[in-house]
């Protein structure tokens, strides 16, 4: 019996269980389905929360775990000094119309950056599994300005209409940032996202990853991974799918 299976057992034996046959472990799958065990679940008693989430239904394939993780880290960049909110991949703004919501309840005077090409997933390549370019392009710039403005009433952002940083990180060349949200799907994408926006980055800011933790998006965890031995951040692994990235 390998050590993994002994593992096992003593888990179940500590509380009580017994297992007739420990199943076949694969150690080098990376994925599989997670299914967490806690149940603290604060997202049922902010009615603020609730009432923003209700509004983006149709605007995001975000789901309700990795909204609330975005809603409670704008209050906690909130705590910083200054610097922007930007978020680039929007797809229908149901994302940023939240952060957006929620940075003007705390106070934030900085405008919500929302960049996108609006034609779908750009910069795939070989180290991405299954985007090839062109998906998630079924949104527009003014599906987006309509949910924010006309359905939600917000006027604190600014969206950027093209690949970032290539076509408009020229307009933010002295911007600083207290957090990104990347939800770009292709490795290359993020890549040049974070070469840039990392030295913009205010100390404590933080970089949000939604792909990291999803079967098809490997070129973002593989990115992400790859700074795991940088000494100059911390990069955690969130079980809702995120991966977080702290700028020290």
């Amino acid at each position: 019996m390998n050590s993994l299976k002994v593992g096992i057992r003593g888990v179940f034996s500590q509380f009580g269980l017994k297992i007739s046959r420990i199943p076949q472990v694969h150690v080098s799958a990376a994925y599989e389905t997670v299914h967490p065990i806690a149940s603290y679940s604060p997202w049922n008693g902010d009615a603020a929360f609730q009432r923003v989430y209700a509004s983006i239904d149709g605007h995001t394939l975000v789901d309700l775990y990795r909204c609330y993780e975005l809603w409670t880290m704008v209050e906690q960049v909130a705590k910083l000094p200054g610097g922007n909110i930007i978020e680039i991949g929007v797809w229908r703004g149901g994302t940023g119309a939240l952060i957006a919501a929620k940075a003007r309840a705390c106070g934030i005077k900085d405008n919500v950056i929302l960049c996108d090409t609006f034609t779908g997933v750009v910069k795939a390549g070989e180290k991405d599994t299954e985007y090839k370019g062109g998906e998630h392009a079924d949104t527009s710039r003014q599906i987006v300005e309509e949910l924010l403005r006309a359905k939600m009433a917000l006027d604190n952002f600014e969206i950027l209409e093209g690949i970032f940083p290539d076509d408009t990180g020229h307009l933010l060349s002295d911007a600083k940032f207290r957090m990104c949200h990347i939800d770009v799907d292709a490795y290359q994408s993020a890549k040049d996202i974070v070469d840039w926006i990392w030295p913009r980055m205010v100390p404590g800011g933080i970089v949000v990853y939604d792909d990291y933790g999803f079967r098809g998006c490997d070129g973002i965890t593989r990115y992400v991974n790859e700074q795991i031995s940088c000494k100059d951040r911390f990069v955690l692994h969130n079980l809702n799918g995120h991966a977080i990235v702290v700028k020290l």
